[in-house]
């Protein structure tokens, strides 16, 4: 009864570029935006054989030489199965299952109006100490699946081959290769371009879906969103992490916003910080049907609104239900990798009917503000599990946003949040495998100190992690995000207007258990205090992240989990 895996290395990613709008609209794939523009997506369907199809998005921005993508499987998949996969076809179908909010059913409070509104297999060679199971043309890609016990050899070949691999990835692929995996590599070919990449798409003879989650903590950001959708024949759910529930009371939302925004990736955040950093929110389960309808009946003459239908109709035809969960994690907190399973529960609809009291506020009753009125710049954002949401004011009249105080041992780093916007949220300093004077080769120059040039204002100091620069503030202080005109990230330490508690700085990382190799120690002492403050404390949460280790591995874990046989 041997157990089968297969996991997608995600070393590095990159900021999430938004889908091109469509000219000519058609039914199911029209002007629809997914719920957390930076979430990984990785779909599951599994086929009448037994089988499974696997389809993941692939994120990065970069120069097109530097893109490289590494899958360990543990078994070679069918040649005739690798292929690409339309983004449009993915993201409609996570935005098709995604939350959808309606207007409180309260006489009292109305909506605005908004004005307008066929490859071959290669011979299976060995190549000094590693076996070349398949090296093909697909798409845009240079595909190889190759093997090795030797996880030396292995990591050799790939950097023969093109792929960037540093030491600090070695021990991840060693934890796998120990597991007997094999490992589909994918690189762009010399004319293809970063516009080509697309979603890629493969079958293993059997199993049930997982996510090995271990190789992304070397360079995912924190507070990752990861959307995963799973078809078959019944409701799917984690077998080895909890369920989390969001309370549908807790969702705060803005009534002048259009379209509607609400705190609900927030919630999620702050859910699985509380499940111990752990646990997926079922967001939908029900019937494939009505997809597949809307799918099957979309009329348009769109290129690519047609490869999309093509590709995703199939998978919806071949199963009764579909699942999607959804979770933020942090680099930290990919320590065990969870598994889903078949399980029993009712269907569970997409559809949240917005409150319109919370925490007696009225949300009805005007925009957010800092003075107490129905919503908050921290309803909607997201500082980790080491942080703690303050509001700032903002000089000009603008509106107050979010900032963030951070435990010692962590760090802010300016980042994206599910819309799209610069936040902060705070990081673990001890997962920064790439700094100052490393080699991201061995035959490389060493690494120059990204904080040589940027600042954090007189009370923050710069500490680069995984090569980004990010802050750690004084005491009392917290760190507010931005973005400068050149597109480059900005990380400012200023005072809140309500005081952080000192009791906030009692609070430390959890300690990193061994089976998640830590990157850099933290030895470096905190910086300068300030008069410490007190006061309550406010909403703590996260925040989305879609950087990492530029130009080196890229992708999401994922993996396929052999059935037990008898």
């Amino acid at each position: 009864m041997r157990k089968l895996w297969a996991a997608t290395v995600m070393a590095a990613a990159a900021l999430v570029t938004a889908p091109r709008p469509v000219e000519a609209c058609g039914g199911f794939f029209c002007g629809r935006q997914p719920v957390d523009q930076t979430a990984e997506r990785i779909l599951f369907a599994t086929n009448q054989d037994g089988s499974v199809t696997m389809v993941t998005q692939i994120q990065y921005a970069g120069a097109a030489p530097d893109f490289a993508w590494v899958v360990p499987l543990a078994e070679v998949p069918a040649v005739e199965s690798l292929a690409v996969f339309p983004q449009l076809a993915l993201t409609a179908l996570d935005t098709a299952t995604g939350p959808q909010f309606q207007w409180p059913d309260d006489p009292g409070c109305s909506p605005p109006v908004f004005a307008g509104g066929g490859p071959t297999s290669a011979d299976g060679g060995v190549d000094d100490g590693v076996t070349v199971h398949i090296r093909e043309e697909v798409g845009p890609y240079d595909v190889a699946v190759i093997e090795s016990a030797d996880p030396a050899a292995l990591i050799d070949w790939l950097r023969d081959n093109g792929f960037r691999v540093n030491d600090a990835m070695a021990p991840y692929i060693r934890t796998y290769t120990s597991e007997g995996m094999k490992f589909l590599a994918l690189r762009l070919q010399p004319d293809a371009e970063v516009s080509d990449i697309q979603p890629f798409r493969f079958t293993l003879p059997s199993g049930s879906p997982s996510i090995p989650i271990r190789l992304t903590a070397i360079a995912a950001e924190p507070e990752m969103g990861i959307t995963v959708m799973l078809l078959g024949d019944r409701r799917y759910g984690p077998a080895n992490w909890p369920d989390v529930e969001i309370d549908d009371d807790q969702i705060v939302w803005r009534p002048d916003m259009w379209p509607m925004e609400t705190n609900w990736t927030a919630l999620v955040a702050r859910g699985v910080d509380e499940a111990g950093g752990r646990g997926f929110v079922t967001e939908m389960s029900g019937p494939t049907a009505s997809i597949a309808e809307q799918v099957r009946n979309t009329m348009t003459s769109d290129e690519a609104q047609l490869a999309a239908r093509d590709a995703l109709l199939p998978l919806l035809e071949g199963n009764t239900t579909i699942t999607r969960l959804y979770t933020r994690l942090s680099p930290e907190e990919m320590t065990v990798d969870p598994i889903f399973r078949r399980t029993d529960g009712p269907e569970v609809s997409n559809v949240r009917v917005l409150p319109r009291y919370v925490d007696d506020r009225d949300l009805c009753g005007g925009a957010a503000g800092a003075d107490g009125a129905a919503a908050s710049p921290c309803d909607f954002a997201a500082c980790g599990a080491g942080g703690l949401c303050r509001v700032v004011e903002v000089a000009g009249g603008a509106q107050p946003v979010a900032a963030c105080a951070c435990v010692p041992g962590t760090t802010a780093r300016t980042t994206f949040d599910p819309s799209g916007r610069p936040t902060v949220t705070c990081q673990d300093l001890r997962m920064s495998f790439l700094n100052p004077g490393d080699r991201a080769l061995p035959d490389a120059p060493p690494l120059a100190d990204p904080c040589a040039t940027f600042d954090c204002g007189a009370h923050g100091e710069c500490v680069p992690m995984n090569m980004t620069p990010t802050c750690r503030c004084s005491t009392g202080y917290v760190a507010v995000g931005a973005i400068a005109d050149d597109g480059s990230r900005e990380t400012t330490c200023v005072l809140p207007d309500e005081p952080v508690p000192a009791s906030f700085y009692d609070g430390r990382v959890p300690q990193l258990p061994d089976s998640l190799p830590g990157g850099r120690p933290v030895d470096v002492p905190p910086p300068p205090a300030v008069e410490a403050t007190s006061g309550g404390c406010n909403a703590g949460g996260h925040a989305a992240g879609a950087g990492g280790l530029g130009g080196a591995l890229l992708g999401l874990l994922f993996a396929v989990r052999r059935r037990r046989r008898s």
